[in-house]
């Protein structure tokens, strides 16, 4: 019997979990004033045309979550929709209703539901993650049992024999915004096939397949990490991707799944300065708030500089370059800013953070400095990473092998799961020693400082950020209760 979800409209039913970067807690909203980085204060989105009758979909960022329901007094045809817990509402709008909703004083942004890009021998030993599985050097082997990772992706194979054992739930985007926006929205697969392409049951073998089908020559890095899919399918829009994070906080803070991490192998190829209110930002903030840590895919825009996925923007996500098994900087691994480029240029994550933490208490954001970050955070394996996939996906045909439940790919995609699934490895040697799961911003942190920036002389902070990630050492440190902070964080050289 398949488990279903509803999006739930009525405002006594949202609450708001308080999380904690620091000591202190964080404003339970959406700070008051729509400044960018650029001093922007633009309200509306440039891509939404305020001067058509033309219905266009919109996602609206309020102040809270309970102020979702003033779209109600629109008195829309096809209706609004409000979520659980972060505080945006999806709804087609004319021009006219677009500029009402902006005059609002509850309304930080009004953006367009923007197609997502998927950015299209494993990295276990590059990484440093077989060491840990073994145990090598450590107090015990370490392979994610402790930990629960979400995938938010195309969908995942929930019978493919190296990850059904680990999979605890397979949601679909089942979801009709245009005709049906309070109806149900996700509903749990279990062991059907939800990919479309292969792209997410890929990511989903990276992070913790347990190479059943290879005896385990192709396993994951957390091969015993409990598993998480979002699919929604090849169509992956905004919208459902701020649903989905909204159903896995949810469901974190009711104690129906606690997930520690999620994986994101999609983003915008945008070279604007980072929105901390963009409906996307707001979700990964709300996560991050909430006790998870968002990994996010760098790109396959480079090598040029300024083409960084949109969403590694932001001082709480952790980015992921893509290498090859010399750890060189492959050409498409999208770069960041350098200090010559145009534009805010901030590689210093823990001062983001911070000026992130104070415009979330509601300090105007004229009196901060910059909220977001230019750099990739960490790179990993992103070309030719073998891990599964079904042997009827269209992704089989990619490359040429002998592998019926396995496949070649290369991109930010592979390497942002690789990254992911270390990250999962820490956690568990920090939980299993400690008791207790690590704050997103210590397992961060700990990933970040432990990175080989020596790894390569020709590294660069725009291109890899601290270095090639070393699972080994964040897992050292983790075990010991070492856990690093955010300026101990040594980058590679400014620049390339």
């Amino acid at each position: 019997m398949t488990e279903r979800t509803h999006a739930r409209l009525d405002a006594s039913t949202r609450r708001r979990f308080l999380g904690a970067v620091g000591a202190a807690g964080i404003a339970a909203t959406v700070p008051t004033a729509a400044v960018g980085d650029d001093g922007s204060t633009s309200v509306v989105d440039d891509e939404l045309d305020v001067g058509t009758d033309e219905l266009q979909e919109a996602l609206v960022v309020f102040e809270t979550a309970d102020d979702v329901d003033r779209l109600a007094e629109l008195d829309l045809a096809e209706g609004f929709l409000g979520f659980d817990r972060l505080p945006i509402g999806y709804a087609q709008l004319t021009g006219d209703q677009l500029l009402t909703v902006a005059g609002w004083d509850e309304v930080r942004r009004v953006a367009p539901n923007r197609e997502l890009e998927c950015f299209n021998d494993d990295g276990r030993e590059t990484t440093r993650a077989s060491e840990v599985q073994d145990g090598e050097g450590l107090n015990s082997a370490y392979t994610g049992e402790n930990v629960h990772v979400a995938v938010i992706d195309t969908g995942v194979d929930g019978a493919h024999p190296d990850l059904e054992d680990n999979l605890a739930a397979n949601w679909q985007w089942v979801g009709n915004l245009e005709d049906e926006p309070d109806g149900v929205l996700w509903e749990d697969a279990e062991a059907l096939n939800t990919d479309d392409n292969g792209h997410g049951t890929h990511c989903c073998g990276t992070v913790g397949g347990d190479g059943t089908e290879s005896d385990g020559e192709y396993k994951g890095m957390a091969p015993e990490a409990t598993l998480t899919s979002y699919s929604a399918n090849v169509s992956l829009t905004l919208a459902t991707v701020v649903s989905a994070y909204d159903h896995l906080i949810e469901r974190k803070e009711s104690g129906e799944a606690d997930v520690q991490i999620v994986s994101n192998s999609y983003g915008l190829a945008r070279s604007d300065d980072y929105d901390p209110w963009d409906p996307g930002n707001v979700a990964t903030w709300y996560a991050f708030e909430a006790g998870i840590l968002p990994v996010f895919a760098a790109g396959n825009d480079g090598p040029d500089r300024n083409t960084l996925n949109y969403y590694v923007r932001g001082p709480h996500v952790l980015g992921a370059a893509a290498t090859d098994d010399e750890k060189a900087v492959v050409d498409f691994s999208s770069r960041g800013r350098g200090p010559d480029d145009d534009g805010e240029t901030n590689a210093d994550r823990e001062l983001a953070l911070e000026n992130h933490v104070d415009l979330y208490r509601g300090v105007p954001a004229e009196e901060l400095g910059p909220v977001g970050i230019y750099r990739n955070g960490v790179g990993a394996k992103g070309a030719d990473v073998m891990s599964t996939l079904n042997p009827a996906h269209p992704l089989q045909a990619y490359d040429v092998d002998d592998e019926v439940y396995y496949g070649l790919l290369s991109g930010t995609s592979m390497a942002c799961p690789g990254v992911a699934g270390c990250a999962a490895l820490v956690a568990d040697a920090y939980y299993e020693n400690h008791g207790a799961h690590l704050r997103p911003v210590d397992l961060l942190a700990t990933i970040e400082a432990t990175a080989r920036e020596d790894a390569r002389d020709d590294y660069a902070a725009a291109s890899i950020g601290a270095g090639f990630v070393d699972a080994h050492a964040a897992v050292e440190r983790a075990e010991a209760g070492d856990v690093a902070t955010l300026d101990e964080v040594e980058l590679a050289p400014r620049g390339g």
